[in-house]
C-alpha cells in the first residue's frame, strides 16, 4: 500500500478506531465491574470485623480479578497444580500492574503494595478494596508495622502476596536479587512459601513491551493495554518452599532466589544475564 505524508492508509485508521473504541467499551465494563464487586464486598463484610473481614476481602479480590481477566480477554495459563499449597507466603517476579491481576485471579490473596498505588485509577481503589497491608519505605515505623501485620497475616493462614524483587522489571533478563524482608514474616509465621514464575505475551507486535518498568509513564501503558484483542499471562507453580529451622530470613531468600532462578533459566531457555 502506497503511503503519502500526512495521511494515514484506510487499514490503519480502521485498526485505529477498533482500538479506541476496545479501550472505551473495556474502560467502562471494569469501571461497571468494580461497581457491582464493592457492593459485594459491603453486602458480605456485613457482621464481619477483624480477620474474617480480612479472609473475606481476599476472596472477593479473586472474584474481581477473574471478572476482570474476562472483560480484557485476559488469558491465564497455569502450568502446575495452585492446589497444591495450602496457604502461606506467594512470590513471583515482578512485571507491573498485570501481576496483580493474575495473581489474584488464581489465589484468594491479602496485597502488600506500594503506597503510592493508592492513587491509582481503578486498580488503586481494588487494592484499598481489599485490605492490603500498604508498604511504606519512608519510614521506619510505618516498616515495622507492616512487617508485623504480614506476619500476622501468615498466621492467621491468609495468603500473602509479595514481590521480593522490589521493582518491575522487563520479565526477559533474568531476575533482580530480593529484598529479604518478607521472608522475615514467613519465618517468624513459619509458613510455607510457593514461588512462581509469570510471563506475558501478545499476538500483537505493537503490545509490547508488555511489563511496566523502568520510567515508563503509567496511563500511556494502561490506555495501550486496554485496546490489546489478547493478552497471555504465563504462570509456573514452581515446588512449595518450607523454612528450615534456625534459618533467617536472608537464607531463606537467597534459597528461593536460587531455585527461582533455575526455572527461570529452564523456561526461558537461556541464561539470565
Amino acid at each position: 500500500m502506497e503511503r503519502v505524508a500526512g495521511m494515514i492508509p484506510v487499514g490503519d485508521r480502521s485498526g485505529m478506531v477498533k482500538h479506541y473504541i476496545r479501550r472505551i467499551v473495556r474502560f467502562w465494563k471494569v469501571v461497571w465491574w468494580f461497581i457491582v464487586s464493592s457492593i459485594r464486598v459491603h453486602r458480605d463484610q456485613k457482621g464481619r470485623s477483624g480477620w474474617d473481614a480480612v479472609a473475606c476481602s481476599a476472596r472477593h479480590a479473586r472474584e474481581w480479578a477473574r471478572g476482570s481477566a474476562r472483560i480484557f480477554n485476559f488469558e491465564i495459563e497455569v502450568h502446575g497444580d495452585p492446589q497444591q499449597f495450602p496457604g502461606g507466603l506467594i512470590v513471583s517476579n515482578h512485571q507491573g500492574y498485570l501481576d496483580i491481576l493474575t495473581h489474584a485471579a488464581i489465589f484468594p490473596i491479602r496485597f502488600a503494595p506500594k503506597m503510592e498505588m493508592r492513587k491509582w485509577p481503578v486498580l488503586g481503589p481494588f487494592v484499598a478494596q481489599s485490605r492490603p497491608i500498604w508498604i511504606n519505605r519512608t519510614s521506619r515505623q510505618k516498616s515495622k508495622e507492616a512487617a508485623d501485620e504480614m506476619i500476622a497475616t501468615l498466621e492467621h493462614k491468609i495468603n500473602l502476596l509479595v514481590y521480593p524483587e522490589g521493582t518491575s522489571t522487563d520479565g526477559e533478563h533474568g531476575l533482580l536479587p530480593f529484598k529479604s524482608t518478607p521472608f522475615e514474616a514467613a519465618v517468624e509465621a513459619g509458613c510455607r512459601i510457593q514461588p512462581l514464575l509469570t510471563f506475558f505475551s501478545s499476538g500483537d507486535p505493537n503490545a509490547y513491551p508488555l511489563a511496566w518498568f523502568g520510567h515508563a509513564a503509567l496511563f500511556p501503558h494502561i490506555w495501550r493495554i486496554l485496546g490489546l484483542s489478547h493478552v497471555k499471562a504465563d504462570v509456573y507453580i514452581l515446588p512449595v518452599v518450607e523454612p528450615v529451622p534456625g534459618e533467617n530470613r536472608k537464607e531463606l531468600a537467597a534459597r528461593v532466589h536460587e531455585l527461582m532462578c533455575a526455572e527461570y533459566k529452564r523456561i526461558k531457555g537461556h541464561d539470565e544475564t
